[in-house]
């Protein structure tokens, strides 16, 4: 099922109607800033297992939580220092993945043994939206289709409903996306440590 969405103003009954998705437990294919994703609840944790299994990653292939707001994050992470924290508010929504110490409000079965989340606001409205009205963080992951390219995104929302609508819940249609991944920068340790370049603009950190 596809489901069109303005991409600049989501709202109305396609925006409710994604949301209660995600309420019973649906997988989402969403835009965001970086290409398209896949989505789940929070709280859905079979979703979270059909994430995993949808993509064929082990386990111990991390998923990002992805917020409404910067300072919504400080609910589910752990400690962050000011430094850390007056650089999510400068670059925030972006195109970054920042690591942060997993809070215990994070379901176990997500993080397993680890101590960390990646953590995203990105500058998409969409995704954003989904979040804030579900009241809560998304759990995603970047979405590959089969025999695609490892390296490459998924930007064609047809494309996604095409080869894998049956087994999703919902694609999310914003339109075409970016290809570029997201600048991924860990903010456990001071100095910061840059793990990936991507669109986000590494001199703004």
């Amino acid at each position: 099922m596809r489901i069109e969405m303005d991409p600049w103003s989501p709202h109305g009954p396609e925006l409710l109607e994604s949301v209660e998705l995600l309420r019973k437990g649906g997988v989402l294919a969403i835009p965001t800033d970086s290409g398209y994703a896949m989505a789940c609840d929070l709280d859905a944790w079979k979703a979270i297992d059909r994430m995993y299994e949808l993509k064929q990653s082990p386990r111990s292939h991390p998923l990002s939580l992805l917020f409404a707001e910067v300072d919504d994050i400080g609910r589910f992470s752990g400690p962050i220092s000011s430094l850390a924290y007056r650089t999510l508010k400068r670059v925030l929504p972006g195109p970054y993945t920042f690591i942060v110490a997993a809070g215990s409000e994070i379901p176990k079965r997500m993080h397993k043994k680890r101590r960390t989340i990646g953590v995203r606001v990105p500058d998409a409205a969409i995704p954003r939206a989904l979040a804030r009205f579900l009241g809560r963080p998304l759990v995603t992951t970047s979405l590959r289709l089969p025999n695609l390219d490892e390296e490459r995104f998924v930007v064609d929302p047809v494309d996604i409903e095409e080869v894998m609508g049956e087994r999703l819940d919902g694609v999310i249609d914003g339109g075409f996306g970016l290809e570029d991944p997201t600048t991924v920068v860990d903010l456990c340790e001071h100095p910061f440590e840059l793990l990936r370049v991507g669109q986000g603009d590494v001199d703004a950190l």
